[in-house]
């Protein structure tokens, strides 16, 4: 079992800082300039709040404050959000309050409560499409699809990113673009297609590069260590891996040095390296409960039960994959709860309670059709060959335009030549028809020519029969009429003896 692929979450959320730089353009809203710098440290932007009057920079400070803390303490991201949003709402700062609520929802997202999350970045992304704020939009297509992945609703999660990655392209937001690539990879993952998830990963982390952006390079390296170990492809795993976890280490990331301790460790488990495996396991475990990720922590407490089910501590398993269990279904994750319901279905076959391994296993397996289904499947399909022919097709392309007509000609070509190739193919097969029809009918009618004539044939035949038979019926009375040639003979011969 390893950690989750790393959803790039970051470079959706709302960036405070240059906002308040630039005049508004609502003349409805105020017109700032921003007075003070923004400080990276919670303390100063602390003291900051206390002398900033309620306008657009204390919204920004709030909002970047509210961002520093939503992994460690989401609720006072929540709160913070929530006072900004208020804020925003005094002063109507429209796009201020968009960002504030994209913010709330990232706390809400850090919790573990996906409905409440969904709630508020549907509300920023209804004010930025009032705004035509095309920024904001992909960024909260891109978080409301980060959502959807957390509930394994995939095909919905394809749809977000997708509708996202096509904004960011119109924009020509490389920022917006690599994490969208990287999400629609770890859609693919989880669903096992590892080929396009591969695909997605490397265009993310080529991109990544160009742009210099290091927690994305991270981020990817570690996600196609994610897919090579799913394919048991154990050396290169281990070296995405370590790479991604040395980046993180310098960047200082501990959400991301946790998910790739938990990830070393689960591929030292499938080696069979037991102690190494609960080394970075527990590293991995210490290091989610201080940062309070539940997700994490849910999934390094079922990598250390499933490594205790292997080295025969059935009661500490048991401890771990519950309380792991007790998580995933707190925070909705039915990925997590696929997997810890097969690790406790194992871990009770393997102590002998079958009827509990049982009715985990049907957990499992209801988990399990839960997330991948035929008709999410088809749904999912559908969603990206949509996207594919509105890239092909789209005429707003600022680098690829004249390409795009090209390819829209070249489209409505080959549709035509089809069309052609259909038409000639559907009046050949009515000519066919017709030709088959035409020789059915004479066939038919030689046929019942052929039973005429033979009807009249044995009709003549009959005739002809009836005809001898009467004149041989005739003959024969006849003759039994006439004497026969002895009986003249007789008379004559007595005629004579008497004269």
């Amino acid at each position: 079992m390893k950690f989750l692929p790393g959803i790039f979450l970051l470079i959706f959320l709302f960036s405070c800082g240059e906002e308040g730089k630039k005049k508004n353009n609502n003349p409805a809203q105020p017109s700032v300039k921003i007075k003070y710098p923004l400080p990276k440290s919670e303390d100063s932007l602390l003291a900051l709040l206390k002398i900033l009057p309620e306008d657009t920079n204390k919204v920004n400070v709030l909002n970047k404050l509210a961002f520093a803390l939503y992994f460690t303490n989401p609720d006072t991201t929540i709160l913070l959000a929530q006072q900004a949003v208020a804020i925003a709402e005094k002063i109507n700062w429209q796009k201020g309050k968009a960002n504030t609520l994209g913010t709330a929802g990232t706390g809400y997202w850090a919790k573990g409560d996906y409905p409440k999350a969904l709630e508020n970045y549907f509300a920023a992304l209804k004010i930025d499409q009032a705004l035509n704020n095309k920024v904001g939009i992909g960024k909260r297509l891109g978080n409301i699809g980060i959502v959807y992945t957390e509930q394994a609703d995939y095909p919905k999660a394809l749809d977000y990113y997708l509708k996202a990655l096509k904004m960011d392209e119109e924009l020509g937001d490389k920022n917006g673009i690599a994490p969208n690539l990287g999400n629609i990879g770890s859609v693919y993952n989880y669903q096992a297609d590892y080929p396009k998830a591969l695909d997605y990963y490397f265009r993310a982390l080529k991109m990544n590069e160009k742009l210099g952006n290091k927690n994305g390079i991270a981020i990817q390296l570690g996600n196609i260590g994610v897919v090579y170990e799913e394919q048991a492809e154990y050396p290169k795993a281990l070296d995405y891996y370590f790479r991604a976890l040395k980046m993180d280490e310098e960047l200082g990331d501990k959400n991301g040095i946790a998910r790739h301790l938990g990830n070393i460790g689960s591929v030292y488990e499938e080696q069979a390296d037991y102690p190494k495996a609960l080394d970075y396991d527990f590293r991995a475990l210490k290091m989610a409960e201080e940062l309070g990720n539940k997700g994490g922590f849910a999934a390094d407490l079922g990598n250390i039960g499933s490594l205790y089910t292997k080295t025969g501590k059935f009661k500490e398993a048991e401890e771990y994959l519950s309380k792991a269990l007790a998580i995933d279904l707190e925070i909705g994750s039915l990925e997590g709860q696929k997997s810890r319901e097969q690790s406790l279905s194992k871990l009770y076959d393997t102590t002998g309670r079958y009827e509990l391994a049982f009715e985990h296993y049907k957990k499992y397996i209801a988990a399990k059709d839960s997330i991948a289904n035929d008709d999410n499947t088809k749904k999912q399909t559908r969603m990206e060959m949509q996207y594919d022919f509105d890239k092909k097709t789209s005429s707003d392309s600022i680098r690829n335009s004249e390409q795009n007509k090209q390819e829209v000609l070249k489209h409505n070509q080959e549709i035509q030549q089809q069309k052609i190739y259909t038409y000639g193919g559907a009046l050949g097969f009515a000519l066919m028809l017709v030709v088959a029809g035409v020789s059915f009918r004479a066939y038919r009618n030689k046929q019942k020519a052929n039973e005429i004539i033979s009807q009249q044939k044995l009709l003549v035949e009959m005739k002809q029969k009836e005809v001898i038979d009467s004149i041989n019926y005739a003959r024969r009375i006849q003759q039994s009429m006439m004497p026969t040639e002895k009986y003249i003979v007789k008379n004559l011969n007595r005629l004579r003896i008497k004269n």
